[in-house]
């Protein structure tokens, strides 16, 4: 998912820990504040091990800073039970095969129940409404679905009602945002062509058994049917799908306690006949919906909101003074790069992205910028993936005199438009970047666009940017895959780059076939691909804060940035 308006880029340390491994002390200066802090920056430790057939990336822990909790999803010693209020923004709409956005995603997570969900210590997938699944060739799945599920309003949850919801995700008639993550499935292309209703390869072989079959094998399908655009949607969605998504009607640990009130809330109750293994542990969430960040974070310094997931960055420097031990660092799977526009004359020579790449230098701008606070990027995949390596892209190491040669060779334009979305932060290091560029490269003037962030995509779609453009990512589920394929291969629908190359598709595609067991080095060796051609420049991986009130403990988030509000415990002493 790109990242929006409501995802800002943050400084990302933490307050001292009570205990965590793989710690390193480090002395950050705050930008634009005289305090000095002496925190204790934890990464999640790795080991590898095979689970459930295949290769898993242990996560020791989920956050830090937060001294009551064990910060690993696991509580302590507690029953349940309570309410809890949380921060989110306005959807864009909460009909599962069409929201693509973090602020319904989150509440979708809640509401619904997929096939498989993410287990959130290996991040792998692990059973949820199929018990089990099973594959030969990567193409003819089976997978057996409990009989236990139902949705909130009684109905049975069959493989009949996932067979009819997905089909009408990709009916074209339906215009879902989600429809084209079903591409593998046997039949799609007729369906969205017109020739075809339902799309042949799915199956309702009995009322607890769905086969899938695919146009080619497809290792990790899994870990990608827990994206919710795979969520189940009952008959009366389809009978007035505008009343549905004002009151959803899930299958999962929480139900709707009324409508969602736009711009002010959305209310949930625990489901407590969902029959899953772990169910939510408050009684009631309260999703406050909040248009200014820093008014959120006012609330929960005065009790007013228990938590927000997204401290913005003009308050991290204060976050100790402001809420003791009430905050925590979480890493997130979030790369932030800048593209280059291909399909523009002046950005095709592969030379030329290569020249400004080596002009930057990410050190620099990470200490000047953000006081050493992230992670430089050298490779594509997030550090949060096991596959991920730290020193894959040989063309960012700071290289200025090499670059500047490799640039005029190439002939590369001496002005040109910078693009970036207005959000928190972005312009500054982006300025920095094309100071660094008018540096060290023959470039004498750099012009800037920026643009609200809904524009800025529309520019993109049309293929209207001219020139570099920051843009970031975020993983909707922990796969390698879905940090490359969407973006770079031939006419993916975020491929803004427009870029095109035969050698990474079918790299990609090799890596897609494999058993998930086998697939790490096969990904690994199409980011090689993206690395030497560099469709976009990596920059950092980001970490996201949170804080919250004395009255809630053991919250933290996810790969994809979302508080895990089913995991947090209350104190209502």
């Amino acid at each position: 998912m790109h990242d929006g308006p409501h995802q800002p880029w943050v400084l990302g340390w933490c307050g001292p820990l009570r205990s965590a491994p793989q710690l390193r002390n480090e002395k950050l200066i705050i930008m634009n504040s005289e305090r000095v802090l002496n925190p204790t920056r934890r990464r999640r430790g790795r080991s590898a091990a095979v689970v459930g057939g295949s290769l898993a990336l242990a996560l020791v822990a989920a956050s830090c800073g937060n001294g009551n909790g064990n910060g690993n999803g696991d509580a302590e010693a507690s029953e349940g039970g309570g309410t809890i209020s949380t921060y989110t923004c306005e959807p864009q709409n909460l009909q599962p095969g069409n929201n693509t956005e973090n602020c319904g995603s989150r509440v979708l997570q809640q509401l619904f129940t997929g096939l498989t969900e993410v287990d959130y210590e290996t991040y792998e997938a692990q059973p949820a409404m199929a018990t089990d699944w099973q594959t030969d060739d990567q193409v003819q799945w089976t997978f057996e679905l409990s009989d236990e599920y139902t949705f909130h309003n009684g109905d049975p949850v069959t493989a009949q009602t996932f067979v009819d919801t997905w089909n009408w995700v990709v009916d074209p008639d339906n215009a879902q945002a989600t429809a084209n993550f079903h591409d593998k499935f046997l039949g799609y292309e007729e369906v969205v062509n017109g020739e075809a209703e339902e799309m042949e390869g799915i199956r309702a072989v009995d009322d607890y058994t769905l086969e899938i079959e695919l146009v080619e094998p497809f290792g990790q399908l899994p870990i990608v049917l827990t994206y919710n655009g795979f969520y189940p949607m009952p008959e009366a969605a389809f009978d007035d799908m505008d009343a549905f998504q004002q009151a959803p009607i899930g299958n999962g640990r929480y139900q709707m306690d009324g409508e969602w009130v736009h711009d002010a809330e959305i209310n949930m109750d625990r489901y407590e006949d969902w029959p899953g293994e772990d169910p939510g542990t408050p009684d009631r969430i309260e999703w406050r919906i909040y248009n200014d960040i820093e008014t959120a974070y006012l609330d929960v310094q005065a009790g007013e909101l228990d938590i927000l997931g997204e401290v913005p960055p003009s308050r991290i420097g204060q976050i100790e003074d402001d809420f003791g031990e009430n905050y925590s660092q979480n890493e997130s799977s979030r790369f932030v790069y800048i593209g280059l526009p291909t399909y523009q004359d002046d950005w095709e020579d592969v030379d030329l992205r290569r020249a400004l790449s080596m002009a930057m230098d990410r050190e620099e701008i990470n200490e000047q910028i953000f006081e050493g606070a992230m992670t430089p990027a050298y490779g594509i995949l997030p550090p949060i993936l096991p596959m991920s390596r730290n020193d894959a892209c040989e063309y960012c190491e700071f290289e200025p005199e090499q670059a500047a040669e490799l640039y005029e060779e190439a002939g590369g334009p001496s002005e040109f438009t910078m693009y970036t979305d207005i959000g928190t932060g972005h312009n500054e290091y982006v300025e920095a970047i094309a100071n660094q560029w008018m540096s060290n490269l023959p470039v004498d003037d750099i012009t800037f666009q920026s643009l609200e962030f809904a524009q800025y995509l529309d520019l993109h779609d049309s293929r209207e940017v001219t020139g570099p453009y920051r843009l970031g990512w975020l993983l909707a589920y922990p796969s390698a895959q879905y940090a490359m394929e969407p973006l770079y291969t031939t006419g993916a629908a975020s491929n803004n780059a427009e870029y095109s190359s035969e050698e990474f598709d079918e790299a990609i595609r090799e890596a897609n076939f494999a058993d998930a067991e086998d697939a790490d080095e096969l990904y690994q060796a199409a980011e090689d691909h993206l690395l030497e051609d560099l469709p976009v420049l990596p920059l950092f991986f980001q970490d996201y804060f949170i804080v919250h009130t004395d009255r809630v403990d053991n919250v933290y988030s996810d790969l994809s940035s979302y508080v895990r509000v089913e995991d947090v415990t209350v104190d209502e002493d």
